[in-house]
């Protein structure tokens, strides 16, 4: 049954080692922290975990490493049920890609400084072409190593095109899968995705990268480069989130501030699982950016990615 299908999401996976402070420190400076940990980082990975916690079957496909930090980050997936059971396993002789992250305690920011060997490999088709496309409703891509994403969304789009000409009992059961894409990183290229995609996640570091201001100006200008019917989603910190559905119309929805922001960390990601899962469930886009609003001001109270989210977004 559709129900039973899993969320893709493919991108990258990494180890976060977070030291959070009473306020960013100065440069050439030594202090101390009053909270230090290791977690499971990466917008996919971090969309999962939400998936996860909201019940919604998941997998994650993304290349791990072989070394003791990429058991920690397999022990991970696994305490959180997300299936990984097609990620590529990277040998020895590649470092599991790491951010250093610092919390500050006073304003809620966090800086990352992120290390990723320039020869650590990334996802490519093959990778990808090992699925059987029947298992999921819905594949979410990280906008990364374009070219190969690209055609990893073609053999999604054939796999639709496919289905026109199923027959037989279980037919019917055999929905398109929708693709949805992330556009963060400052590239310009990734613009080409947006004519292939269900639904697209507009950052607004990706944004201000293409000299827009405001999200009213990325439905402008970048919403001509979309498929026809899709929609378009972004979000600007502070000033909420806006998006275009399928018929043209524009919703917006204000963020909602708390009363003390201690921890942004995977806002972003918390975010787009949100949205992924209640549009995968058929919810009305009015509410899911709505929820998706609320889901923001709850994490950015919240410890990073864990239990406590997605249990205090929905009770």
């Amino acid at each position: 049954m559709e129900s039973e299908k899993k969320i893709l999401c493919v991108g990258i996976i990494c180890l976060d080692i977070i030291q959070t402070c009473e306020q960013f420190p100065l440069e050439d400076s030594t202090g101390r922290s009053t909270d230090y940990r290791w977690q499971r980082g990466g917008n996919s990975s971090n969309s999962c975990t939400v998936l996860s916690l909201l019940g919604q079957p998941c997998e994650l496909l993304a290349c791990l490493c072989a070394d003791e930090h990429g058991s920690f980050l397999q022990n991970d997936l696994r305490k959180y049920n997300i299936d990984y059971r097609h990620c590529p396993i990277m040998p020895l002789t590649f470092g599991c890609p790491v951010s250093t992250i610092i919390l500050s305690s006073s304003t809620g920011s966090r800086t990352i400084i992120h290390h990723k060997a320039s020869d650590f490999p990334e996802l490519t088709y093959r990778d990808f072409d090992t699925l059987d496309l029947g298992e999921y409703s819905w594949i979410h891509f990280e906008g990364r190593n374009f070219d190969q994403v690209l055609t990893m969304i073609q053999r999604v789009k054939n796999y639709n095109n496919s289905l026109n000409t199923a027959h037989g009992r279980d037919a019917k059961y055999r929905a398109p899968i929708t693709i949805s894409v992330e556009l963060e990183r400052p590239r310009s290229e990734l613009l080409d995705l947006l004519n292939h995609a269900d639904v697209a996640f507009i950052a607004k570091d990706f944004a201000k990268s293409q000299g827009l201001e405001s999200m009213s100006e990325i439905l402008r200008n970048v919403g001509p480069n979309a498929k026809p019917g899709a929609t378009i989603i972004c979000t600007w910190a502070e000033q909420g989130a806006m998006a275009r559905t399928g018929d043209g119309t524009v919703v917006q929805s204000p963020a909602f501030p708390p009363r003390k922001v201690t921890d942004t960390l995977g806002a972003g990601d918390t975010f787009n699982a949100v949205v992924l899962h209640y549009l995968n469930k058929s919810k009305a886009e009015f509410t899911t950016l709505y929820k998706r609003a609320q889901t923001n001001m709850l994490y950015a109270n919240c410890p990073s990615v864990n239990g406590s989210v997605a249990r205090m977004m929905f009770h």
